[in-house]
């Protein structure tokens, strides 16, 4: 739900979030509510003020209950460096926000419960964001550093998939909480099971178009510069297109060999762009072969 727009950027919140809020007021915990609120609303200012950083165009943020998403024009996601700062800027917010408090409250300048618990929500917001599972930040570094050895849509399906089993262990959390009538903890642990597994699910159904339009950034960056890192893959006349594509990589352009593919006595290699344009057409399970 979008509850702002300042100069063009839309500031959405998911249902999840106000769920949560509801959830800590029903409980007379609101301060605590305004703090993740606003903490969660700074730590994403950070993620976009980098991105800007990096020359990206922001079209937007959506808030989650302990983090959120930058929407740029410009796609950043697999670009090794650029999106581990921008995933890093957000928890790295929190703990500078979390030494300066403590620090206050070492010199007794800044004392009592709210100090006490904005110490504590910024401490779990920076954790918390950097646990490596999609789509929280820790996840989104990983990605990063290990999708040019393992492929972008390979590595986001396990990272989300791993989000949805942490979501489970949330929940089987929240069971054991049920006993112990820690009511605060039974509902955050619910509410973020239910967060991981919708939001990993949505992780995996759009990686494969995510990446789709990676492959267009990737043909308009080597027209641009002339020049691009390069991969060798090897594969069967009968591997299914969708099985390449998986393993492609967003900052190489990949060649497909096929070993025995022999046309006119030449083997015969594919481009990246080549294999893309054939899964659209003959779809994805279709052999290489036939291309």
């Amino acid at each position: 739900m979008e509850i702002a727009r300042i100069q063009g950027l839309s500031i959405k919140v998911h249902p999840t979030f106000w769920l949560v809020l509801l959830a800590y007021g029903v409980l007379g915990l609101f301060t605590q509510a305004l703090l993740i609120f606003l903490l969660v609303m700074g730590h994403e200012m950070a993620h976009l003020l980098t991105a800007k950083a990096y020359g990206f165009r922001v079209n937007g943020l959506e808030l989650y209950p302990f983090g959120g998403v930058a929407h740029c024009e410009d796609l950043f996601e697999g670009r090794r460096l650029e999106e581990s700062m921008m995933a890093l800027a957000g928890p790295v917010f929190n703990l500078i926000l979390l030494f300066g408090a403590q620090a206050l409250r070492w010199e007794g300048i800044w004392t009592g419960p709210t100090a006490e618990a904005f110490v504590q929500l910024n401490f779990w917001l920076a954790v918390f964001n950097l646990t490596p599972v999609l789509p929280l930040d820790g996840g989104r570094v990983v990605r990063a550093l290990f999708c040019d050895a393992f492929g972008f849509v390979q590595t986001t399906k396990f990272l989300a998939r791993a989000g949805q089993f942490f979501g489970m262990i949330l929940a089987v959390a929240g069971l054991v909480l049920v006993g112990k009538e820690i009511y605060e903890g039974i509902a955050t642990c619910f509410l973020l099971a239910g967060f991981f597994w919708v939001s990993g699910q949505k992780e995996i159904d759009s990686a494969r178009i995510t990446f789709l339009r990676q492959i267009t950034r990737k043909k308009e960056e080597l027209l641009h510069k002339g020049i691009m890192k390069s991969k060798a893959i090897a594969v069967t006349a009968e591997t299914p297109l969708i099985r390449i594509v998986e393993d492609l990589t967003p900052d190489r352009y990949a060649l497909i060999h096929l070993p025995g593919g022999e046309v006119f006595g030449i083997e015969r290699t594919l481009t990246e762009t080549q294999v893309v344009e054939g899964m659209l057409r003959k779809g994805i399970h279709c052999p290489v072969g036939k291309l």
